[in-house]
């Protein structure tokens, strides 16, 4: 986590196009202009990923009414993201790092050496990253703790 602290905060999100649940790609660009959370999760239809999708779907209006949107990202294809989506009604997009590119640009890492890291960002307006939640376990707490920051939008970045 360290590495994340030092490398991310501050920084601007880093470029990526990647393909979402209907094959549309979706980059980088998307972010500008309003607030952005994006989560990594290891595994469509998991118990601790689905628990952690299904607690941002049900807070969706909260981020809709701070101008934030929601994308969870994960290694799955889109046909797996797609049946995700339906089968847990996620009214936001999720989108596809078949290759874990963007994982391994972040330098996310890995829990256990096999499991891909859970990390939650808030991104701002302009594309920085503001605030960093990283735990594998507390799936729950991304949405609470990220929600808690968006409510104050502080200027003062951070991380926990």
């Amino acid at each position: 986590m360290d590495q994340i602290k030092k490398g991310w905060i501050n920084q601007r999100f880093p470029e990526f196009s990647l393909t979402n649940e209907d094959g549309n790609t979706i980059s980088n660009t998307s972010l500008i202009g309003k607030w952005s959370v994006i989560f990594f999760y290891p595994k469509d239809n998991s118990p601790g990923c689905t628990i952690q999708a299904a607690t941002f779907a049900k807070y969706h209006e909260s981020f809709t009414a701070l101008n934030c949107q929601v994308i969870g990202i994960s290694s799955e294809g889109e046909e797996s993201h797609k049946e995700f989506q339906c089968d847990h009604q996620l009214p936001y997009s999720l989108l596809s790092d078949k290759k874990a590119a963007l994982h391994r640009t972040m330098e996310l890492g890995k829990t256990l050496g096999w499991i891909p890291k859970r990390v939650t960002f808030v991104v701002d307006e302009m594309g920085f990253i503001r605030y960093i939640f990283n735990s594998q376990f507390a799936v729950k707490k991304h949405v609470s703790k990220v929600l808690a920051f968006l409510k104050t939008k502080s200027n003062n970045s951070q991380i926990e």
